[in-house]
């Protein structure tokens, strides 16, 4: 999915919203490798989006691959209103971990896109708990977070942050914190999981991105 399909599915998905909001989620759209991070997402079964947003990767998700079951939770209660509000009979979207229709070790793959970086490190085994409880025993977490370098990029994603969070206030969440891939790595495995493949996402890109994708461990 290049770049105009993306700001279609914005246009198309959003197209309700407040001007403000639409130049944000298509911002959202281009900064991001979303492409890279949809190709280990299956064409059906279901995915659990943590951290969502106003649920931009699951409408893009629903557009390629109608098949799948989508379901998304994030603490930013107006967010989820926006993404609820453009849902129609898409995703499910909530604003408390309890999903409606969702069982534990239900889920295929869970996400979480920029979301570890806004959230102080004791929380993070939190997170990864609950990505835990609700993944298949083969299920698939993917990760896309931004690390800590190369330096001028990490520069610059420390500024759009700041910027996100103090002076326009479109992201609630702590100051960001851009870890090293081998802090990610080491957190990942003494949380449960098992590394499958880990990489830079961020050629064309003036943001450090990086995926990680992993299993839980079984035993």
């Amino acid at each position: 999915m290049q770049l105009l399909p993306k700001l279609r599915v914005v246009q198309k998905v959003y197209g309700n919203q407040p001007l403000r909001n639409r130049l944000f989620i298509m911002v959202r759209a281009l900064v991001c490798p979303w492409q890279k991070i949809l190709r280990h997402i299956g064409r059906d079964g279901t995915v659990l989006d943590i951290g969502c947003g106003h649920g931009l990767l699951l409408h893009l998700i629903k557009t390629e691959r109608p098949a799948m079951q989508c379901f998304g939770v994030d603490h930013d209660a107006h967010k989820i209103a926006i993404a609820t509000a453009a849902a129609g009979t898409g995703p499910q979207f909530s604003d408390t971990p309890e999903l409606r229709g969702l069982a534990p070790a239900s889920c295929d793959f869970v996400t979480l896109i920029d979301v570890l970086y806004a959230v102080p490190v004791d929380k993070w085994s939190h997170i990864l708990d609950l990505a835990r409880q609700y993944l298949k025993p083969d299920g698939r977490l993917i990760i896309k977070e931004t690390v800590n370098t190369p330096f001028w990029k990490f520069a610059l994603c420390m500024l759009q942050e700041k910027i996100a969070i103090d002076v326009l206030r479109y992201t609630k969440g702590h100051p960001p914190r851009l870890e090293s891939v081998a802090y990610y790595l080491q957190t990942l495995q003494t949380s449960g999981f098992k590394i499958i493949t880990h990489h830079r996402v961020d050629q064309g890109y003036i943001w450090p991105h990086y995926l990680f994708v992993a299993h839980k461990k079984t035993c």
